[in-house]
């Protein structure tokens, strides 16, 4: 029987595909904003198929400008009790240059929200926020490049289209996505998408430990002009105001 057991942070301590910048989950967001933001290039050769695909994803994320969603996060975790399940749920909004904020409602209210050059992570129950510079003390240059939004997803990954019978015949379509260059933080990524429209509707992030952590969207919203005001983040009256960390790349 799988549990959903009460977290306090939507992703403390299990994948550190950037463990210096400010939270664990901050790049692996970033990473699916990258991927619902960002159209596949189509200038690698996958074979007849996989060009269609990425041609068609192209299309549609290039008339992508912003995105809004109810979302549940699911973290599984290899070295916890076996089925053992984190469960986070909120709403969460995109936009084009590296905007986002996560609103995270339960178990408890959290947010993570970014305008694409500062990233504040606010915890309400605790009365701090942490503020820094997006893209300061990562592990890997390809995390750096996901949160610059200076990532090219055929450049810097294999695509491979991993489609079963079954997902085919429900309506879906499957992609692989592996890194190129060795990481030390993540292995691959599985793309859910619908295939009447394209749309990403889930995405499954993979550490070195086969970790798991997935993030499934429902009630998409496109291109409904969302403010810019949505995306940067005054802390109110009496929050702690914090700091990370700053380490640099890897040489």
């Amino acid at each position: 029987m799988i549990q959903n057991t009460s977290i306090k942070y939507p992703l403390s301590g299990v994948f550190r595909f950037a463990s210096c910048i400010l939270h664990p989950a901050s790049c692996i967001l970033y990473l699916v904003v990258f991927l619902w933001m960002i159209p596949l290039q189509a200038d690698v050769s996958y074979g007849d198929e996989i060009d269609t695909i990425v041609a068609r994803i192209q299309l549609t994320y290039d008339a992508v400008k912003d995105f809004r969603a109810q979302f549940v996060q699911e973290s599984m975790v290899k070295s916890w009790q076996a089925a053992q399940v984190q469960k986070a749920e909120g709403v969460v909004y995109f936009k084009k240059g590296g905007k986002m904020c996560w609103e995270y409602q339960h178990p408890i209210s959290q947010k993570i929200i970014s305008n694409g050059k500062k990233l504040w992570f606010y915890e309400p129950e605790d009365k701090q926020v942490t503020v820094g510079e997006v893209g300061k003390g990562l592990q890997s240059q390809i995390s750096a490049d996901l949160l610059n939004g200076k990532a090219n997803l055929t450049r810097d990954f294999e695509v491979k289209l991993v489609t079963s019978r079954e997902d085919d015949y429900q309506g879906k379509l499957v992609l692989e996505l592996t890194p190129k260059i060795s990481q030390s933080n993540l292995t691959r990524v599985m793309l859910k998408l619908d295939k009447s429209n394209f749309h990403i509707y889930q995405t499954e992030v993979y550490d070195l430990f086969d970790n798991i952590t997935r993030i499934t969207f429902s009630q998409i919203a496109m291109n409904t002009s969302l403010p810019d005001a949505l995306f940067t983040f005054t802390p109110p009256k009496g929050v702690e105001i914090l700091t990370p960390p700053s380490l640099s790349l890897p040489h």
